[in-house]
């Protein structure tokens, strides 16, 4: 059994319903519970997703965390997308059964595009907390400066994490988090990621980029050398990460859109697009143009010049 967990509210119940689908198309040989936690679900969003898990043989279990769990936390980095309810991942082993001792956090802007067996088998010994990709950040000295830690432990990115929910117990990983942003909240820019790197930045395992391939791997931005070396995985992503620009957003230009799509068109919203009005695409086009006449540098690469 593969134990996922994802954190959503209702504006995110279909591109919920896409990662899952994703999930359960690539990994046809496994069985899952996915573990939803959220507030606020009414009836339809929770059917439709157990519908979906039901289509596959799966399980998904809805748990709805105490309303006060987040008192005084406050979001600061949000692009207009997050709410409060990110930090929950932090409460892991407060919201999930206690029998459940390790479980895959998958955020909800990612589709799964090959086997999670591996990275689902990664040992994770008495003395780690979490398994986690590199994120497309983790260079910037200023990071560690704000956080207080040092640079060698480097800086993970919270939206994909094999989470070693034994330890978290045993340590009070979540009471940790809770103390930690109390004591330090000025420090906490990238809210729930920022938390769980300071408190377990020396309690992790760092895992190849092709299990949380990043959005910002993926612009032109990127050094030479680091995209020649990652090539395979820019390719061939096992879990594609769309970090900024979402794959619905009516000016997103990933060159792997289609494969949000392509999941998509096997979920109950198969006959909607998020940018289908008139108006929409109108927008998309005079906000692309500049790209397409050669008035602006383009912000991503052009797959076919992959080393």
């Amino acid at each position: 059994m593969i134990h996922i967990a994802c954190n959503i509210d209702h504006n995110y119940v279909r591109y919920c319903g896409v990662t899952l689908v994703s999930l359960f198309e690539s990994n046809r040989g496994e069985e899952f519970t996915a573990h939803i936690m959220a507030r606020g679900l009414d009836d339809a969003d929770r059917d439709v997703l157990r519908s979906l898990a039901r289509r596959y043989g799966h399980a998904i279990l809805f748990h709805e965390p105490d309303g006060h769990l987040l008192d005084g936390f406050t979001i600061r980095a949000t692009h207009g997308r997050l709410s409060t309810a990110a930090y929950y991942r932090c409460f892991l082993p407060d919201i999930l059964p206690a029998d459940v001792d390790r479980v895959l956090y998958l955020d909800c802007d990612i589709v799964v595009r090959g086997s999670i067996a591996p990275l689902w088998a990664t040992p994770l010994d008495a003395q780690t907390a979490v398994a986690a990709v590199e994120d497309m950040g983790c260079g910037e000295v200023a990071r560690y400066d704000r956080l207080h830690y040092p640079q060698a432990d480097s800086y993970f990115n919270s939206g994909v994490l094999l989470v070693n929910l034994a330890y978290w117990r045993e340590h009070g990983v979540a009471q940790a988090c809770m103390d930690y942003y109390r004591r330090y909240p000025e420090r906490i820019v990238f809210n729930d990621q920022d938390l769980l790197n300071c408190v377990l930045h020396d309690r992790k395992r760092l895992l190849d980029v092709k299990w949380n391939v990043q959005d910002g791997f993926y612009r032109t931005s990127v050094g030479d050398a680091w995209r020649k070396e990652h090539a395979e995985a820019l390719r061939h992503p096992v879990v594609l990460h769309f970090t900024n620009r979402k794959p619905w957003s009516y000016d997103s230009q990933h060159p792997l859109r289609a494969e949000f799509f392509k999941y998509w068109a096997l979920t109950p919203w198969s006959g909607e697009r998020p940018w289908a009005t008139l108006p929409a695409r109108l927008k998309r086009f005079f906000r692309l143009l500049p790209f397409r006449i050669g008035a602006r540098k383009p912000k991503y690469i052009r797959m076919d010049a992959l080393p």
